[in-house]
C-alpha cells in the first residue's frame, strides 16, 4: 500500500513519521502533477488556523 500525504499545510511531517513507524510507503503530494501519481489512500492533514 502506498499513501499520498498532502504536504502543503498542517502537520504533514507528523503523519509521515507515523507512516514510517508503521512501515507504510508514502509520497508527498505538493504540486498539481503529484496528484496523478499512483497511491492507494490519501491523508489530508488539517488544523492550520491561518488558512
Amino acid at each position: 500500500m502506498k499513501v499520498g500525504v498532502l504536504a502543503v499545510q498542517g502537520a504533514f511531517a507528523e503523519h509521515e513519521h507515523m507512516l514510517e513507524k508503521l512501515g507504510v510507503e508514502y509520497i508527498e503530494l505538493r504540486k498539481e502533477d503529484d496528484i496523478h501519481k499512483k497511491y492507494d489512500a490519501i491523508i489530508l492533514p488539517g488544523g492550520e488556523s491561518t488558512v
